[in-house]
């Protein structure tokens, strides 16, 4: 069995979903699977370049890129959607016929993928892995022949936009399987200096640490009270060694760059501040951390924190101020807490890799029943 797998480098999430699925197939003996960050691989600088624009347009360009995202999620679009049903689809026509696959799983929003099955009749089963709380046009097409969703709530969604049930199914989102293992919490506490004596607020700042105002809310915190703070700075060196000069003295707050202990940073936050990407959401939602969405970029993060917001599952602040007081409100109200991490549990679908990847093999075993024209 053969899977072409294809993800997308905007962000960390995409390469995220895409690495767990590509190890839980490896775990259920799919060892046949082509990776492929098709964008990149297909136009290398073209790509570099607006991945850069990407990630500037968090911090100097939020409602070009919120226009951008509305207006090709509507029927009418202000760019012609030609260019996007066929970016890239020179080298994945050519991946296809080299690799012949029985199966393409999409980790990434890319319609050039459905478009080559409608133009060419491929009989290969196409499925879109949705990584966000809210679908895209960009996800949707009639030649997809299964979508697998975050949330009953999506699925609904989803059909009532016309796509058959038998093709939607919730499983959640893939994410690292350590995220969802039990852990003891005063023995991470004690690895990383810290007590449970008092309470522990977590701040990620995004894989590219684009978080702002981190400096005054960490001071603003620390003048309300006796909180431990962990600052996770990305991959924003610029970040993590301006905060590290600036509380170097301060044994309550430890700042970190980019980490592969991000389990282990949730599993010991009384509370989480952080931007609404979708994966790092789900990585929540299975750690149960109360979270404080802050600052959603237009576009995919506010769709997500309008949701989270909707399920009363975690906190929306869009100012520092409004944020630190949330803070405290929440840090000093355990009820509170209880009541985000019950509405949490509520949309949670746990060891989604492993749900998806046994969908793809029952997939492939009926893909002879596969129709070239899909209603």
């Amino acid at each position: 069995m053969r899977i072409l797998l294809l993800t997308g480098s905007y962000g960390n999430g995409h390469l995220k979903v895409s690495n767990t699925l590509k190890k839980a197939f490896f775990q259920h003996g799919l060892t046949d699977v082509m990776e492929s960050d098709l964008y990149y691989d297909s136009h290398p600088l073209l790509t570099k370049a607006s991945k850069y624009l990407y990630i500037k347009s968090f911090n100097y360009g939020k409602k070009i890129y919120g226009l951008l995202y509305y207006g090709g999620s509507r029927n009418k679009r202000f760019f012609d959607i030609d260019i996007m049903n066929n970016y890239g689809m020179k080298k994945l026509s050519g991946m296809v016929e080299k690799w012949k696959p029985d199966i393409i799983v999409n980790t990434f929003p890319m319609p050039v993928v459905p478009e080559l099955k409608r133009k060419t009749g491929i009989q290969i089963p196409i499925v879109n892995v949705i990584t966000d709380f809210k679908a895209h046009k960009n996800w949707i097409h009639r030649y997809i022949d299964r979508y697998y969703v975050a949330t009953e709530d999506l699925r609904e969604d989803l059909i009532n936009a016309g796509i058959p049930e038998n093709r939607v199914k919730s499983t959640g989102i893939p994410i690292e399987p350590q995220f969802e293992q039990p852990a003891d919490r005063n023995q991470l506490l004690a690895t990383y200096g810290l007590t449970g004596q008092k309470p522990v607020i977590l701040i990620a700042t995004g894989a590219y640490g684009v978080l702002k105002d981190i400096e005054g809310v960490i001071k603003k915190i620390l003048e309300n009270g006796d909180y431990q703070i962990i600052v996770i700075c990305g991959k924003n060196e610029d970040l993590k060694n301006n905060l590290s000069a600036k509380f170097s003295e301060n044994h309550n707050v430890r700042i970190f760059g980019y980490t592969n202990k991000m389990d282990e940073m949730m599993k010991m936050a009384t509370v989480m501040i952080t931007k609404p990407g979708g994966i790092t959401l789900s990585e929540g939602l299975a750690v149960q951390v109360p979270m404080l969405l802050y600052r959603a970029v237009p576009g995919q993060e506010l769709e997500n924190a309008k949701y989270f917001k909707k399920k009363d599952a975690a906190i929306v602040a869009n100012r520092p101020d409004q944020l630190v007081d949330h803070v405290l409100r929440l840090i000093r109200d355990e009820q509170e807490r209880y009541k985000l991490i019950n509405n949490m549990k509520k949309i949670y679908s746990p060891n989604a890799a492993d749900v998806i990847c046994e969908d793809v093999m029952a997939l492939v075993g009926r893909k002879q029943g596969f129709s070239r024209f899909i209603s």
